[in-house]
């Protein structure tokens, strides 16, 4: 008869489950569940949660890759948890809170391990006081951002070289700025691009030259950035972490989705970079820029 389980034992061998399916590859799960005292239905939802474990980025390169559909475990790309690594300070924190719940479990249950717990804790709430702060880098150089600056209270328009990643070009864009803002570790430029006719937000470190432009009349009415946008529908094949970080509008239980982008040559990348997770449907110009990228790129292995 299996125990029944606790956070504290599901935790303890979720641990123990990487090393021994390591050395024990094409395990039956019954077989697996016997050997940890538990139900094939927990042991399967360990597999579950083992399968979205990894490192930052938590791409495939990242995860732990484990195959148990067919009944038998195997195992694979666990190694990219055997090597140390240091914890930032959104994980210490995390950890922190998480054994402060922990401790409250077992405050009248386990006293030594309460004390365990508090010397751990110790030790984070060092990390926590020594740890540096976020900083935003300055990604303008002064002459740039004085020149932005001035067009943003003159209402004037400004002439930025700009990279963009979408079409890994470089391109000259003519701009009537409203504000720089920080947004996560970068810094954007918003206005009003007349090339587009639609409000467009800039990567500050993308921008290579700024220069001003002194004849050109600030818009009244500029066009909004939905009125330029693409619509294309979507088939989601798998709505992996990685699908739902790039296209948020998907969600886990989509089967299909209707997305905006600005971009054909984006969209058609983004889409082939999900590598047949996504599909895209609609409209057929978008269909057929996918098709001829991947038959592009299948070509150059040939």
């Amino acid at each position: 008869m299996a125990k029944q389980d606790t956070g504290l034992a599901r935790t303890a061998r979720l641990l123990d489950l990487v090393p021994y399916l390591t050395t024990h590859q094409g395990i039956a799960i019954s077989e697996l569940a016997k050997t940890f005292n538990t139900t094939i239905k927990e042991i399967t939802d360990d597999l579950n949660t083992l399968w979205m474990c990894g490192l930052p980025g938590y791409t495939p390169l990242e995860l732990i890759d484990l195959e148990f559909e067919s009944g038998f475990v195997s195992i694979r790309n666990a190694e990219t948890l055997a090597a140390p690594r240091a914890l930032d300070r959104a994980e210490v924190l995390s950890i922190y809170m998480g054994l402060d719940l922990l401790s409250a479990e077992l405050s009248n249950t386990d006293t030594s391990l309460v004390n365990e717990i508090t010397n751990l804790q110790d030790q984070l709430r060092t990390q926590l006081i020594s740890a540096p702060q976020v900083q935003i880098e300055a990604s303008l150089n002064s002459e740039f951002r004085a020149l932005i600056l001035r067009a943003i209270r003159r209402r004037g328009w400004i002439e930025i070289t700009y990279h963009s990643v979408a079409n890994d070009q470089v391109s000259k864009r003519q701009v009537a700025p409203y504000e720089l803002s920080q947004s996560g570790t970068h810094e954007y430029l918003q206005g009003y691009c007349d090339n587009a006719k639609a409000i467009r937000n800039f990567r500050a470190d993308r921008i290579v030259r700024v220069t001003e432009i002194d004849d050109q009349v600030w818009p009244n009415s500029p066009v909004t950035a939905n009125e330029s946008s693409i619509k294309f529908e979507v088939k989601v094949h798998s709505a992996s972490r990685q699908v739902l970080e790039l296209l948020p509008q998907i969600s886990v239980s989509s089967k299909t989705a209707s997305i905006e982008g600005f971009s054909a040559s984006w969209i058609s990348r983004a889409v082939l970079s999900l590598a047949g997770q996504i599909e895209a449907t609609e409209p057929i110009q978008i269909r057929s820029a996918v098709h001829a990228r991947a038959k592009a790129a299948l070509e150059n292995y040939h």
